[in-house]
């Protein structure tokens, strides 16, 4: 399946007519639609996941020129993220925004950020806790954690987002999860 929607993805590219591309971003558009809705209704609100779904199939088709690389779907999630982030950038302050996600996948983001130091039950149970104290006191932290952890953006995008270098966006997410951690102990 993967290997057909990429040849589909390379043979619109490679295509001139207007009515063979409209073909063929209808076949891409069959395969894309369905687990771009579950990659949306996974990361935000219900009632902001139809008019982003939207948003992101439109970004997908009209950028369809310009993708080159061999993971198409990997690309369509990235796309995704970005879409939601503008949504989340638009209507939700950051604490409303944290708010949003259930305690479990919060756990989870600090748990896979400091994987090779796992944090310890009683750690997760307060977590929720120190994630809220520190969106009140450093924002700018929580959003830098969920655009890198949730959102899945690499210290580079962010960095670029941020107007900053690479390893300033990295060390700077490195101590938001050392400023959690101290929260949670």
């Amino acid at each position: 399946m993967m290997d057909d929607l990429i040849k589909l993805v390379r043979t619109y590219r490679l295509t001139a007519g207007l009515a063979d591309r409209e073909r063929l971003a209808d076949a891409i558009f069959a395969e894309v639609e369905p687990a771009m809705r579950l990659f949306v209704e996974g990361k935000i609100r219900p009632q902001y996941s139809d008019d982003v779904l939207q948003e992101v199939l439109i970004a997908i088709i009209v950028s369809l020129p310009k993708f080159s690389g061999d993971d198409f779907m990997k690309w369509c999630r990235g796309v995704a993220r970005h879409k939601i982030y503008d949504q989340y950038k638009d209507n939700l302050k950051t604490s409303e925004r944290f708010e949003a996600l259930p305690p479990e996948e919060i756990t989870e983001l600090i748990g896979l950020s400091v994987a090779a130091t796992p944090l310890a039950t009683g750690e997760g149970l307060d977590l929720d806790y120190a994630m809220k104290l520190l969106a009140e006191s450093k924002p700018e932290c929580v959003e830098s954690l969920l655009r890198h952890y949730v959102d899945g953006l690499d210290y580079g995008e962010i960095a670029e987002e941020q107007s900053l270098n690479y390893d300033a966006a990295r060390m700077k997410i490195g101590r938001c999860l050392e400023t959690v951690r101290e929260l949670v102990a």
